[in-house]
């Protein structure tokens, strides 16, 4: 057998065994997994076939599954994250997974016809799709943010923000966190619901949202086309509101002046516009925050889940507001 079908036969393999492990048909395997399987594919690089003494610790745990390994195994092939901190040694369903991929890859006796350089070029190539399945993960994160309840509600949302910032999706996060608001605040109203892909033209709009005779737009950045669109907005007798990240309110504001419009539409910023009407849906009860922010984000992700397709917009709702 080739080198060319030993590695097609090994990398069939692997995702066979991958696809086993999912715990159901729509849920993705879960992380000591990949950590299991970078684990048995370093160990091949060296040694074909894999006895239990090459893969067993003393402990009875299986071999560079720890954290610094998988570490320098990800950081080989350019990925940085951090994805198990702990690697997956600790984990009782490391083991069994790890068996199931040795006993399949053992079966691959064209391994023991081919040089070592050729093994390691097929276990590379193995590693390498195990490294697309953990940036996979990190594409389909949630956002995750720390919701402190002692904070005020701009600062919440500023916090929100930048943690979807750090993702590049602040943007998309920013106009799904007005929706959610608005949502939350006209219940009795039917608040449009895009993807932030959707451009307002395509679709006719006017803006990001419109409620009764007033035209939103939100933009983290503002630049000078929002503007103009406000602008259009008022010669077609809309009232406007345009919000921005708080960061950027000045900057709009001027831009606002040198078009002469500046008096004539409402211009906020994003974090207190949000924040602040969440403190007011909780009639500015402290013990009530939880429930409101909880309630807030549950309907922001439910909007994303209705009109986008990249889950790592949603937002992964805290322990303590549970």
């Amino acid at each position: 057998m080739k080198k060319s079908d030993a590695e097609k036969a090994a990398l069939d393999t692997l995702v066979k065994w991958y696809e086993g492990e999912r715990p159901s048909a729509d849920r993705e395997p879960e992380r000591y997994v990949v950590c299991a399987g970078l684990a048995i594919t370093e160990l091949f690089r060296d040694t074909f076939p894999l006895k239990e003494s090459d893969y067993l610790t003393d402990k009875n745990q299986i071999k560079k599954t720890g954290g610094p390994s998988i570490k320098s195994i990800l950081e080989r092939f350019g990925e940085t994250r951090e994805y198990a901190r702990e690697g997956g040694r600790t984990t009782r369903g490391t083991r069994p997974a790890a068996e199931r991929l040795v006993k399949a890859l053992n079966r691959i006796e064209a391994f023991a016809d081919l040089t070592l350089e050729e093994r390691h070029e097929i276990m590379d190539s193995l590693q390498r799709w195990l490294v697309d399945r953990v940036r996979e993960y990190f594409n389909r994160k949630k956002i995750e943010v720390e919701i402190a309840l002692d904070k005020s509600g701009q600062q919440i949302v500023a916090n929100i923000l930048a943690a979807a910032a750090a993702k590049g999706v602040a943007g998309a996060v920013a106009q799904h966190i007005v929706g959610a608001k608005l949502a939350l605040r006209y219940p009795h109203l039917d608040i449009e619901n895009y993807s932030y892909t959707t451009a307002d033209v395509q679709l006719g709009r006017p803006g990001d949202f419109v409620v009764g005779d007033t035209v939103f737009h939100v933009t983290v950045s503002p630049m000078p086309a929002v503007i103009n669109k406000c602008e259009l907005n008022l010669r077609n007798n809309y009232r406007v509101i345009l919000l921005v990240a708080d960061s950027r309110l000045q900057a709009a504001r001027q831009m606002a002046e040198m078009e002469g419009i500046a008096d004539r539409i409402g211009l906020y910023s994003i974090e207190a516009f949000v924040g602040q009407n969440v403190e007011e849906i909780c009639e500015f009860g402290r013990g009530n925050l939880a429930r409101g922010w909880k309630t807030l984000l549950e309907k922001y992700n439910e909007r994303v889940l209705a009109v986008e397709t990249d889950r790592s917009l949603l937002i992964d709702i805290p322990a303590n507001l549970q």
